[in-house]
């Protein structure tokens, strides 16, 4: 089956993954300097009670640094989203760790229990679902946890006597952890189903685009945004497809209408939405243009298809009836013009681009 990630990109869903992304980037700069102002406050606050320990002492100092370092480079665009989330994450485990080590080595955890920064240890685990793949989640979240459980455990070997009430508290602590990690990775899974049956449900099974529901939700979201005269609609029919299946079968038909759409799909460019309407209808939502741009598109897709013969020898045309976005323009009268513009086309004789009245 051929597959067009970069098409597929468009996705049918209205989420728009690079407004996602400008989502993450705002979040991540309107955070950051919130965490550097509650580590640096932690730290002057814990100085002027003379609570500090030796941890906090040195790593939240370093933490507000990486912070404000990581919120300089999110500003300046050095570094990716996804880097300075794991960049922060990173940093996080390695000073909840420092101080899971320094509460076994004074001894306090067997003493008074997890205190209350330790409460904070398990919030990695949802931050790392968010930011990894499933598996990978996963794996990253187990390590940060069997390394937390092994500096506890090596503790107790090494002779603490914990009184009743801070080994019940070790106990539930750790027992926690893992009812956390269990809970998100069920989470994590059903998230995944979720997106997989979705991007089922919006994807044409023979030809891998998107289906006529996907490519509705695309134009309906386009319309939503899109100034007039800055979009158009170009309907594409394959002229006298019924012969063919008639003649050759219809698994050769089905072959030609994969390579029909995959040469489309070459033609066009990162953002536009080539989507399979009908039995051998092909919709083509093109951005950014008017309707003699999104005519000379359909010339150039219809000579993409009908110079060389396609499934071992076969020659196949097109036909398309074109339309621009109008002020007051709903999916439907769009459409409808596009439609009356194809049927010229096949009344007209086929092979040839007619555009809206």
């Amino acid at each position: 089956m051929l597959r067009y990630p970069h098409r597929q990109a468009m996705n049918p869903s209205p989420v728009d993954p690079s407004a996602l992304e400008a989502s993450r980037r705002r979040t991540g700069l309107l955070l950051l300097p919130l965490a550097a102002m509650a580590t640096a406050t932690a730290w002057l606050m814990s100085y002027a009670n003379h609570s500090l320990n030796p941890v906090d002492r040195w790593l939240l100092p370093l933490l507000t640094l990486e912070a404000l370092l990581l919120w300089g480079l999110l500003y300046l665009r050095r570094l990716s989203v996804r880097e300075v989330e794991m960049g922060t994450v990173v940093g996080l485990g390695a000073y909840q760790l420092a101080m899971q080590v320094y509460l076994v080595i004074s001894g306090e955890v067997y003493r008074d229990g997890f205190g209350a920064t330790s409460l904070w240890y398990p919030l990695m685990f949802p931050l790392i679902f968010l930011i990894l793949p499933r598996e990978q989640a996963l794996r990253f979240s187990v390590t940060y946890y069997l390394l937390g459980l092994t500096i506890g455990l090596v503790g107790l070997a090494l002779g603490a006597s914990p009184s009743l009430k801070a080994l019940n508290s070790f106990v539930q602590f750790y027992v926690v952890c893992v009812v956390y990690l269990v809970l998100l990775d069920i989470y994590a899974r059903v998230r995944e189903q979720y997106f997989l049956m979705r991007q089922m449900a919006h994807t044409d099974p023979l030809t891998g685009l998107a289906n006529r529901r996907a490519g509705r939700e695309c134009l309906e979201h386009t319309l939503n945004r899109a100034a007039p005269g800055s979009a158009a609609v170009i309907l594409a029919d394959l002229d006298h497809f019924k012969a063919v299946n008639d003649r050759y079968g219809h698994s050769v038909g089905d072959q030609v209408l994969r390579e029909v759409a995959f040469r489309l799909d070459q033609e066009l460019r990162e953002g536009d939405l080539l989507a399979r309407w009908g039995g051998e209808e092909f919709l083509i939502l093109v951005q950014g243009a008017d309707l003699e741009q999104a005519q000379r598109l359909a010339q150039r897709l219809g000579a993409a298809v009908q110079e060389q013969p396609v499934a071992g020898g076969i020659g196949i045309s097109l036909s398309f009836g074109v339309a621009v976005f109008r002020p007051g323009d709903s999916v439907e009268t769009l459409l409808e013009r596009a439609d009356q513009a194809l049927y010229r086309a096949k009344h007209l004789g086929r092979r040839r681009v007619e555009l809206e009245a």
